[in-house]
């Protein structure tokens, strides 16, 4: 995983310090073993301060915040090769052959031969990294070349540059495995950034204060922390820039001259996105809580994409049809322009010019009362384009202004679901086919989307009588891969586009050879999956998602597949009135997300304070077991609790061996045990040389508590029975009942009725809202399961802090070793 960025302006700045530790803890999530920054001034030297823990905890201690500079280079790592400790820790400095620093981010899986050849031909090799074997490869092929070199030809900056490129051209053949990297020439006072198979995002910008600059990042927020003007990078490509210009290369030598790389045209794009887009907004104190409660807005925003857009836009698009295709393309023209300005002054331009367009005011006609929607504050803006749009609200001088922004932001939402419409279509014709010709559907995916994947497959089943195969790519290539057949469909779901075991396993199925139609479910339109490795791309639109654990990018997954399969029932039976009823009901999921948040805070509250300090816990589900997966994946992930998730009626075939007595001991256990050997210090032995003393046997009794089990269940009866069945089994063996689902009150009964023997049972029911269809309970119980994840990350993170427990990892938006975007093997 890791991160990493570079950075140069212009001109020294007193506060580059302060923006490279804004820089490194966006980048936190990305990596928190150790954190590092190299600062060059206006001279040669460089300050180098790195050390082991995350950024948030080290830019000033290390004292990065307050070093001023012209260039940075910057890491945080999530260990891969090498311990976690400070000569582990990135960026590197070298000086074997010549002056170079860089630091990198991926798995360079040659890394051992490499240090060996490196370490024989005379590099003093300090780490076990391979982001130091990346600096040292290309500082060996520099000095090689710079050797061959008169004295004031190594001092050009211009030749310098020259023969870099041909260094990064051969180091990239040496280094094996996926990576990004930035290097850093201090004398030309260059940088390099290479995208091998890792993340990497490339800006311009200028400001008052340090003058023009680029930048280079393994994450696109940082990037937006300084400019929106990006410069799309594919895979096996690097860009050399310094302040005031740039050239994109490709990893390949050129035809007339092997010695060098391919240079690239490459155009620069604004971003859709804004630096407001991934910032933490009051009241929320934690991303993963924003992200929770922005579930119903990206739900609506993506299932209003399969109903044709919205009501306003739906409106627009009807008076652009009336006005003929010269206004529309007129429009078009106009937005186009403004997605490639890269300033204000391009952009009030544009606005101009949007505003004295005729079909501006020929549409304001032809809404006639609508036009008081377009200048309410609240009024949303819903196409992709919003942050854009929003940048031109703030423009505005004038109502007619904000009105023409409002109408253009509605005309391009309605081209959009148009698009996704086609797209939509496309999909379900092939998945059509397929099913009708004998083929296979897969879904390849890991993490949360592969818990999303199985959800799919039951809503398929359910709504399209079809079978989808959700499979990990590990799976695939042990159970499917040579068993791919021409028309087969392969649905890649990614959140961030760059999973590297996903990745891989797209590139086999190219070069297999096989007519496989490839589809990337991707919420990162720019990424390597969706740019690179698809044949249709579908966006889950639910915008940026800053917390490492999955909330919104989940529940819009869930939100296309559920849209997908009704749309492949209609394709294979047109009059299902079934499958109808759920397309004309899908402005219900929105507001089903909305009402469960409400309805469940204070029980989730209840059910957060019984469980967040048990050591271990399961999740059991009727049908609903990727529900109980994804939610068990949650509580792992933020609380750091054991948690499995399991078919309810596969937990008596092994797993029920945990209720009673276990020697799974929790924090509030181990506490009772010392309250226990504090009143009588004579009880505290557990001493196996004496297996009869009295005081063994009350110890183990404080150690004891019944173990926790959530059900999760869906309305239909024949579930209901099951699921009482399950609770039935296993309270009477030692368990804590927590029920998720609707109103029953034969389920809430069995729940709630305590066993003979044991007086201390608890049990809790977490009440869903009411819809009598299990397939709306795996939107209401997921989202349930998530906010209880959250709850229990701040009781349990609260209570370790009161304990004086550091660097228990607990945490609702960076929880330790894990990370949002996988790019490592």
């Amino acid at each position: 995983m890791c991160g990493v960025v570079g950075l140069v302006y212009e001109r020294p700045r007193a506060d580059l310090g302060q923006i490279a530790g804004e820089l490194l803890r966006t980048l936190e999530y990305r990596g928190y073993d150790s954190t590092g920054a190299a600062i060059q001034a206006e001279g040669l030297d460089v300050d180098l301060r790195k050390d082991v823990g995350a950024p948030s905890a080290l830019v000033q201690r290390l004292g990065i915040t307050g070093l001023p500079g012209q260039i940075l280079c910057g890491q945080v790592r999530w260990a891969t090769f090498g311990a976690v400790d400070q000569t582990n820790a990135q960026p590197h400095v070298v000086r074997c052959k010549t002056y170079l620093y860089g630091a990198h981010n991926g798995n360079v899986t040659n890394c051992d031969p490499l240090k060996a050849w490196l370490c024989e031909k005379g590099h003093a090799v300090q780490s076990d990294n391979d982001g130091e074997m990346v600096v040292h490869a290309v500082e060996h092929q520099f000095a090689e070349r710079l050797d061959a070199l008169a004295d004031a030809d190594r001092r050009d900056p211009e030749i310098r540059r020259e023969v870099m490129r041909a260094s990064v051209l051969r180091a990239c053949d040496m280094l094996h495995g996926s990576f990004a990297a930035v290097l850093v020439d201090p004398v030309s006072r260059t940088l390099w950034a290479i995208k091998q198979g890792s993340s990497l995002y490339f800006g311009a910008g200028a400001d008052s204060t340090g003058g023009a600059f680029r930048v280079a990042s393994s994450d696109l927020s940082s990037v937006l922390k300084l400019t929106r003007t990006l410069v799309p990078l594919s895979e096996g490509e690097f860009v050399e820039f310094t302040a005031t210009g740039h050239q994109v290369y490709r990893c390949a030598p050129r035809p007339d001259d092997p010695d060098q790389p391919q240079p690239l045209e490459r155009k620069a794009v604004r971003s859709l996105l804004r630096t407001a887009d991934t910032g933490l907004v009051a009241p929320y104190t934690t991303f993963m809580q924003q992200e929770i409660f922005a579930e119903e807005d990206t739900c609506r925003g993506v299932t209003r994409l399969f109903q044709g857009g919205s009501e306003l836009g739906q409106h627009v698009g009807a008076a652009l049809r009336d006005l003929g295709p010269a206004a529309a393309g007129d429009l078009h023209k106009v937005a186009g322009a403004m997605f490639e300005s890269t300033s204000d002054v391009a952009l009030r331009a544009e606005l101009e010019r949007l505003h004295l367009l005729p079909a501006t005011a020929q549409l304001v006609g032809r809404l006639g009362p609508l036009v008081a929607d377009l200048d309410r504050a609240d009024a949303p803006l819903c196409s992709a384009e919003q942050g854009l749009f929003a940048d031109l609200l703030g423009l505005c001088g004038s109502a007619v202004q904000r009105h023409a922004v409002r109408m253009l932001d509605a005309a391009l939402e309605i081209r959009e679901a148009e698009d996704y419409r086609a797209a939509v279509q496309a999909l379900t014709e092939q998945c059509a086919v397929a099913v009708r010709d004998h083929r296979r559907i897969f879904v390849l995916c890991c993490g949360t989307s592969f818990h999303a994947a199985k959800t799919a497959a039951l809503f398929y089943n359910e709504i399209a009588g079809c079978e989808l195969t959700p499979l990990l790519p590990g799976e695939f290539r042990a159970q499917a891969s040579r068993a791919l057949r021409d028309g087969d469909v392969l649905i890649a779901v990614s959140q961030s586009g760059e999973t590297k075991d996903l990745i891989d396993v797209l590139n086999d199925v190219a070069r297999s050879g096989r007519q496989v139609f490839r589809v990337a479910l991707v919420n990162n339109v720019n990424s390597t999956l969706a740019q690179e490795k698809a044949d249709l791309v579908l966006p889950l639109r639910c915008g940026p998602e800053i917390a490492v654990a999955a909330t919104k990018s989940f529940t819009n997954q869930l939100a296309v597949f559920y849209c997908l399969a009704i749309e492949l029932a209609l394709a294979l039976q047109p009059d299902d009135a079934a499958a109808l009823a759920r397309r004309a009901a899908l402005s219900d999921l929105p507001d089903l997300i909305a009402r469960t948040l409400g309805a469940t805070d204070g029980p989730l509250d209840d059910a957060a304070e019984l469980l967040h300090l048990a050591p271990s816990l399961h999740i059991l589900a009727t049908r609903l077991v990727a529900v109980a997966k994804e939610g068990a994946l949650k509580v792992r992930e933020v609380v750091l609790n054991h948690t499995e998730g399991f078919e309810a009626s596969e937990f008596k075939h092994g797993p029920n061996t945990i209720l009673g007595v276990n020697t799974v001991y929790g924090i509030g256990q181990v506490a009772a045990a010392l309250a226990t050997v504090r009143g009588d210090p004579a009880a505290g032995t557990l001493d196996p040389a004496q297996p009869h003393h009295p005081g063994n046997g009350q110890v183990l009794r404080a150690l004891y508590a019944d173990y926790p089990l959530l059900f999760v269940t869906g309305p239909e009866r024949r579930d209901i029975d099951l699921t009482i069945s399950q609770i039935n089994t296993h309270k009477i063996r030692g368990a804590t009942v927590v029920v998720f689902a609707e109103p029953d009150e034969r389920l809430r009964g069995a729940a709630e009725k305590a066993p003979a023997d044991n007086p201390g049972y608890r049990a809790l029911s977490v009440a869903l809202p009411r819809t009598g269809d299990t397939l709306m309970v795996a939107f209401s119980a997921s989202v349930a399961l998530q906010h209880l994840a959250l709850k229990m990350s701040l009781r349990k993170a609260a209570h370790l802090d009161a304990l004086g427990m550091r660097d228990h990892g607990v945490h609702p938006d960076v929880p330790k070793n894990v990370s949002k975007s996988i790019t490592v093997d």
